[in-house]
């Protein structure tokens, strides 16, 4: 009976802590989701075409 009560135990414990890992994963998948993109990766590009036009620079 006390073996059947410790396995019940660690049961309820594993159960507790995957539950804890999984609303933890789902906290930060959330947060990553609502990251928003701010920086193209051809933004510098562009920049540097402007600053051509704006000088003069022939390409």
């Amino acid at each position: 009976m006390k073996k059947k009560a410790e396995s019940w135990e660690k049961q309820v414990q594993e159960e507790k802590s995957n539950s804890k890992r999984e609303r933890d994963r789902k906290k930060a998948r959330m947060a990553i989701e609502s990251i928003k993109k701010t920086v193209n990766f051809g933004d510098a590009l562009q920049a540097e075409r402007d600053l051509l036009v704006i000088i003069g620079a022939t390409s």
